[in-house]
């Protein structure tokens, strides 16, 4: 026999599990349009990543547009975020598997160019196609619709989104590995 405790909490239980229900309803039948990230992501995935350029910790502005190779790891971070500095070590041994096949831009959040060059320092160095860029007015957020650090957006040639990463990822890891020797061997 149930017992009115046991009643209450099924009640609840509908109640909560409702919400997210409704809403699906709504977005169905009164045509509401999905959120903007998604609407952006589909976009990119379509019609490509719209070029952008930064500066380099040198000061030259580089472009997505100049980079040819197969693949562009576009990684959104900066030195005071945990979770990207965990996953750094993975990115330069990921860039070093495949010197001529990917590159990765690393777009910082920094404020401080200082904080930037002190990172490098102390994690360098770099392969030549692990390029650090510099947001200091957080353009990406906007371009690439950037939510969380890190974030990380794999390109094919054609600069089409291939899968976007939220958080930080151990790209070195064998199945990683498998995942862009897939993706560049296509």
């Amino acid at each position: 026999m149930w017992s009115l405790k046991g009643v209450g909490a099924m009640l609840v239980m509908a109640g909560i599990l409702s919400v997210p229900l409704y809403f699906y309803w709504e977005f169905l039948t009164k045509g509401m349009s999905p959120p903007r990230g998604t609407l952006m992501l589909s976009e990119m995935e379509k019609k490509g990543v719209g070029d952008f350029s930064l500066p380099s910790l040198s000061g030259q502005n580089r472009s997505l547009s100049e980079f040819k190779q197969p693949l562009v790891l576009v990684n959104v971070w900066a030195t005071w975020c945990a979770p990207c500095i965990k996953e750094v070590p993975s990115l330069i041994n990921l860039a070093s598997r495949f010197p001529k096949d990917l590159v990765i831009l690393a777009v910082s959040f920094d404020r401080e160019k200082s904080d930037i060059e002190s990172f490098v320092k102390a994690f360098g160095p770099f392969p030549e196609n692990f390029i650090i860029l510099w947001d200091e007015k957080r353009k990406m957020e906007q371009h690439l619709g950037t939510d969380v650090l890190p974030e990380t957006y794999i390109l094919n040639s054609d600069r089409k989104l291939i899968r976007k990463i939220v958080g930080d990822t151990l790209w070195d890891e064998p199945m990683a590995l498998d995942f862009f020797r897939t993706l560049i061997e296509k």
